[in-house]
């Protein structure tokens, strides 16, 4: 059996695992921390909705968004190492401008306030603060994150609401031998009411509708109608990245320069409806062969382009095989009759360092042409 000596050595030294355990958890919380992309954390801020402001130990602003611009009227550069508890109060305002100042150098780690601040023109705003201290256990230095809430048009409405609610109180007193008048003021209040929830319900859907028409809008700029693929236009923003991407991961990048065999005689014979039909089938037959990584684009007339990233140039020729042996033995009856079957000539080019996506595509063009000239019908890939 344990004696209380024993006992208390267990108990002291499960609490100095415990402390070391958070201490280390801390530390590996910092480091993460540290690592993470501070510009890409510096962008969101100044793309958030809400007023963002970062301020030091001292109260003096590091950092302000674009929506602390609009809110107060001060531009980053100008409100840059200003006291913020200065400039959001009365110069006369001694008592606030104390209570802000113990408030952003406190030693509280989250708070919130609704409270009213002035612009840089004079202009009163009512908003909710947010206050939270950052701390690290790795370094001693701390700094204050603001977030402000504009909600000067909520108050304004919550103090209109109250003035109606006084007139109406006051029409109460002043008719209560009345009821029906009174019956018939409280019905018109209703009328209004809900006509404003009629106005604010058509809005959102006419916002919704808005949105839909801009979503289908870009679809459509960025999109083969025909086929259903991405357009050329598309395919120069897209190569561009996925150029970008590979120089940046060191992994590879092919591309697919496809040609219908043929296409112009097929014209000719059965008409541009018929050949319509072979395009939009081979859109189809591309979208189901190829990844949801990959991207397939209509390159022009009878021409399609496929982005294979993290593919190297073997690796694309397989793809480019199931593409060909696929639309090989797919069967088209322009007319009545015996089946059609179309083939297609593909060029594979894998990107080299420091390749322009002009360049690659000449390799791919210069490939495909050697399938047409070997016969047609076949992939073609060459490290040259």
């Amino acid at each position: 059996m344990m004696n209380n000596s024993g006992r208390s050595r267990s108990i002291y030294s499960e609490l100095t695992e415990l402390r070391n355990k958070s201490r280390r958890l801390e530390e590996s919380l910092d480091s993460i921390y540290t690592g993470c992309d501070q510009s890409l954390l510096k962008e969101l801020f100044a793309c958030a909705a809400s007023a963002i402001v970062i301020l030091d130990k001292n109260g003096g602003i590091l950092f302000s968004n674009k929506a602390f611009s609009n809110l107060t009227g001060y531009d980053p550069e100008e409100s840059l190492n200003c006291a913020l508890h200065e400039i959001i109060t009365p110069p006369n305002d001694t008592e606030g401008r104390e209570y802000l100042r113990n408030l952003f150098q406190g030693p509280t780690s989250k708070t919130s306030q609704s409270l009213s601040i002035i612009d840089k023109y004079g202009h009163i705003h009512f908003v909710d603060l947010s206050v939270a201290t950052i701390s690290s256990a790795l370094s001693c230095r701390e700094k204050c994150i603001c977030i402000f809430h504009d909600v000067t048009a909520e108050k304004e409405a919550e103090v209109r609401r109250e003035e109606l609610i006084e007139e109406l109180m006051e029409v109460k007193e002043l008719q209560e031998d009345n009821a029906a008048q009174l019956a018939t003021l409280l019905h018109e209040l209703d009328e209004k009411n809900y006509a404003l929830e009629q106005e604010i319900a058509e809005r959102k859907r006419a916002e919704q509708k808005l949105k839909e028409s801009e979503e289908r809008f870009k679809y459509m700029s960025i999109t083969d109608q025909l086929t259903g693929l991405y357009n050329r236009r598309h395919m120069l923003e897209v190569a561009e990245k996925e150029i970008y991407m590979s120089r940046k991961t060191e992994l590879p990048l092919s591309i697919l320069l496809m040609d219908v065999d043929d296409f112009k005689i097929f014209n000719d014979t059965y008409g541009h409806a018929a050949g319509d039909v072979v395009l939009q089938s081979i859109g189809t037959i591309i979208k189901k062969t190829i990844r949801e990584q990959d991207k397939a684009f209509r390159y022009g007339g009878e021409e399609f382009l496929v982005i294979l990233p993290e593919t190297n140039g073997q690796q694309a020729m397989k793809v480019a095989e199931s593409i060909r042996a696929a639309l090989e033995t797919y069967e088209y009856r322009p007319q009545m009759g015996e089946p059609v079957s179309k083939t297609i000539s593909i060029g594979v080019a894998e990107f080299t360092l420091n390749e322009s996506l002009e360049k690659a595509i000449k390799r791919a063009d210069d490939n495909m042409y050697r399938c047409k000239i070997k016969g047609k019908n076949r992939v073609y890939f060459s490290c040259e």
